[in-house]
C-alpha cells in the first residue's frame, strides 16, 4: 500500500488534507481526506492546522495494510517517533487479531517534529465517556501546569448530513460554549475507505489518532476518552497500551478516563452536571436531542443513571426504566453482554439489587458470543 501526493488545499470554506492511496486491493476512492470545513462559530480554520505530512495516513492505513499483508510506504515526511512506535503497534495488532499480518512500514522522510502548539483537543460525541473526560478536565483546571481542553473535536466518520445532523452539531457547540472551548468539526471518508478491510471496533482508535495527527498544526495534546476501565481491558481499537503510541514529537495523544466504569463515570461526574444530563447522547438510533431508550447501550446507560439517582433528570432518555425491557435487552456481542453484566455489578454496589438482577438476567439470556476476528 503506497501513500503519495499528500497535499492541503481549500475545501468547503476551510481546508482539506488528502493523499492518494494505491493498493493491490480495490479501494472505494483514490484519495483519503481529512477536512475542517469553515462556517462554524469561532475563527475559521487555518491552513497551518493541517500540515502536509504523512503521519495521519500512516495511522489510518497501518491496520488495512496489515489485513492485506502489504508493505505500507508513506511518501511524505513522517515523525521519527511515530515510525519507531509503529513497530510496536504492529506487534500488538498481530498478538490481538490473528488475521492481521506483520508488515514493513517505511516513510519517505522520517523527521523529528518541533515542539507542538498549545491547543488541547478532546474527541467529543456527547456520550458518557467524553463527558466524563470533559468534566474531569474542568476539575483539574486549577492544578499547576494543567493545560485545559481548548477544542472539542466532533468527527463525522459516518458522513451524516441534513437537519438532524445539524441539530446534533448545535448541541456540541452549545456544550463547547458552556465549557469555554471551541467546537471543531472534522469531515473524513476514512471509515468508508477502510470498511471492507477492518472492523470499526478494532480500528476506531487508529482512526481517532489519525484525525488528531492531521491537525498537528493546531494540537499539541489530544485526549481519547476511554471506553473500558483498567479492570476490564479486552483487545479494542482504543486502548491504554495503544493510544499513546500514535504520538509524535509535536503531539501527545492520551487515553483518558479508564479509572472508572460507565456507572462510576455517571455517579462521580455526570450526575452533578446539568449540562451533561441535558445533552447526553448514547446511540444513533434516536433523533438528535433524544436517544432511542430501547437498545442495549441506552438501557445500560439508564441503569447507570438510575443507580446514581438521576435518571429522572436526564432530558434525552426515558425518565423511567422498565425492568422487563431491561431483562430482554437486545445484545449482539460478547462485549455488550460483558458491559451489561458490569453495569449490574455496579448497580448492586450502589444499593440497587433490583437493577442488578435485571441486568444479570439480560446478560444470562444470551449464550456465549464468539469473539470476533478482524474481517
Amino acid at each position: 500500500m503506497i501513500v503519495e501526493d499528500v497535499r492541503c488545499e481549500p475545501a468547503e470554506g476551510g481546508w482539506r488534507l488528502s493523499a492518494a492511496v494505491r493498493s493491490g486491493a480495490e479501494l472505494p476512492s483514490a484519495r483519503l481526506h481529512f477536512t475542517v470545513p469553515g462556517g462554524g462559530r469561532g475563527r475559521p480554520p487555518e491552513r497551518d492546522w493541517l500540515p502536509e505530512r504523512g503521519d495521519a495516513f500512516l495511522a489510518a492505513l497501518l491496520m488495512p495494510a496489515m489485513r492485506l499483508g502489504e508493505e505500507l510506504v508513506v511518501d511524505a515526511p513522517v515523525s521519527a517517533r511515530l515510525l519507531r512506535s509503529a513497530r510496536t503497534v504492529v506487534e500488538i495488532y498481530t498478538a490481538w487479531w490473528e488475521r492481521l499480518r506483520t508488515v514493513r512500514v517505511t516513510a519517505g522522510e522520517p523527521v523529528e517534529a518541533p515542539y507542538g502548539p498549545a491547543a488541547v483537543g478532546l474527541f467529543f460525541t456527547l456520550g458518557v465517556d467524553s463527558f466524563y473526560s470533559l468534566l474531569g478536565d474542568a476539575e483539574r483546571r486549577a492544578e499547576p501546569g494543567h493545560r485545559p481542553v481548548s477544542d472539542l473535536l466532533f468527527v463525522n466518520f459516518e458522513r451524516h448530513a441534513g437537519p438532524d445532523h445539524d441539530r446534533l452539531l448545535d448541541r456540541v457547540r452549545r456544550v463547547a460554549d458552556r465549557s469555554g472551548a471551541r467546537a471543531l468539526r472534522v469531515e473524513t471518508d476514512l471509515r468508508a475507505f477502510t470498511a471492507s478491510l477492518v472492523r470499526w471496533e478494532d480500528f476506531h482508535g487508529a482512526a481517532l489518532a489519525a484525525t488528531a495527527l492531521a491537525l498537528q498544526g493546531l494540537l499539541g495534546r489530544c485526549l481519547i476518552a476511554a471506553s473500558f476501565d483498567y479492570r476490564h481491558l479486552p483487545p479494542y481499537g482504543s486502548h491504554p497500551v495503544l493510544d499513546h503510541l500514535w504520538s509524535t514529537e509535536a503531539l501527545e495523544i492520551v487515553h483518558d478516563g479508564a479509572d472508572a466504569t460507565r456507572t462510576q463515570k455517571v455517579a462521580r461526574r455526570l450526575a452533578h452536571s446539568d449540562l451533561a444530563l441535558r445533552n447526553l447522547a448514547v446511540c444513533w438510533r434516536g433523533r438528535p436531542g433524544r436517544n432511542c431508550g430501547a437498545c442495549e447501550k441506552c438501557l445500560r446507560t439508564m441503569v447507570a443513571l438510575e443507580s446514581a439517582g438521576v435518571l429522572g433528570r436526564c432530558g434525552t432518555l426515558p425518565r423511567v426504566l422498565d425492568l422487563d425491557r431491561l431483562r430482554h435487552a437486545p445484545m449482539d456481542s460478547a462485549d455488550a453482554r460483558d458491559a451489561m453484566r458490569e453495569a449490574g455489578r455496579d448497580a448492586a454496589c450502589l444499593g440497587r439489587p433490583d437493577l442488578a438482577a435485571a441486568a444479570e438476567l439480560a446478560a444470562d439470556r444470551h449464550g456465549p458470543f464468539p469473539r470476533m476476528a478482524a474481517p
